[in-house]
């Protein structure tokens, strides 16, 4: 695994927060442009899909679409190295999506350490599953799921591909594609550097949760995404993915934006023009024209 190349700087390498300048900037950035979204689109909020507080979700409805009620459904899945994060802090990701005729389901997790990360996936299974069976109310085709994930809410986003939908009761190829922005595929470095105070990943638990190892499980088209300012350690987790997701028959486009790093990324994707959003919506409406 490439991981090992940086195993001298692992820290900074694997620790996004470690490696950025400008964290606490971006973030507040991020709060601020999300805060201004939630309160522009139509939506329902703080649905619970689960027994706890915090399995919740948010639903942002499409925009004057002409495909309602068969347009695929994104679900995004948000980062914080499954430890920190809110649903709500990212409704910027939203906007573009609605505005375009896409409806947006974001789902919120408990987080490490109140629950292991296998407790934390099973729930986003959990919310996805929630969100199959209730496209009507979404406005979009239950049938159809299309993932979008951040950083480790990438990490996710590429176990659902894997996931066996069929013994949920749900369609065999119910995932259609997915957007994965500075994701980690890989995750044994995470047993090496601080945030495993937290997250207490176990090593018998390495390659169960790891998306290397569990590919896709049909092909789907994909966007994966780093920002050319993100730790080459990090990149590399990206470029190893989808040479996996390539092999096995995944049409894989790799986008590096220059001068955007982890954490600005985020707010930079408010512009529907953001070479992100535009390899996204070119998939979108591609799987929306196809047949169910």
């Amino acid at each position: 695994m490439p991981w090992r190349d940086w195993q001298d700087d692992i820290e900074r390498q694997y620790n996004p927060r470690a490696w950025a300048t400008d964290v606490e900037e971006m973030h507040a950035l991020r709060g601020r442009l999300s805060k201004a979204a939630r309160e522009r689109l139509k939506g329902e909020f703080d649905i619970a899909y689960g027994d706890t507080p915090r399995q919740a979700l948010d639903i942002y409805h499409a925009a004057n679409s002409a495909n309602a009620g068969s347009s695929p459904i994104v679900v995004y899945l948000h980062g914080g190295y499954w430890r920190v994060g809110e649903k709500e802090k990212q409704a910027i990701l939203a906007e573009p999506l609605v505005q375009a005729g896409f409806p947006v389901v974001m789902i919120g997790t408990d987080l490490c350490p109140a629950v292991t990360l296998d407790q934390l996936l099973a729930q986003v299974i959990r919310g996805i599953i929630w969100t199959a069976n209730n496209g009507q109310r979404i406005g979009g085709d239950g049938k159809r799921i299309y993932l979008y994930g951040h950083s480790a809410g990438a990490h996710l986003a590429a176990m659902g591909l894997a996931e066996d939908w069929k013994a949920h009761g749900l369609p065999e190829k119910l995932m259609r594609g997915a957007t994965l922005v500075s994701g980690i595929y890989d995750v044994e470095p995470v047993l090496h550097i601080s945030v495993n105070e937290l997250i207490r990943l176990q090593p018998d638990r390495v390659a169960a949760l790891s998306p290397m190892q569990h590919p896709p499980r049909h092909p789907v088209p994909l966007v994966l995404a780093t920002g050319g300012e993100e730790a080459p350690g990090w990149v590399a987790q990206t470029t190893e993915y989808a040479g996996l997701c390539r092999k096995l028959g995944s049409k894989t486009d790799v986008i590096s934006v220059p001068h955007e790093g982890h954490f600005s990324t985020i707010p930079a994707q408010a512009d529907p023009g953001h070479p992100i959003n535009r390899a996204m919506l070119r998939d979108l409406k591609a799987i929306a024209v196809a047949q169910a």
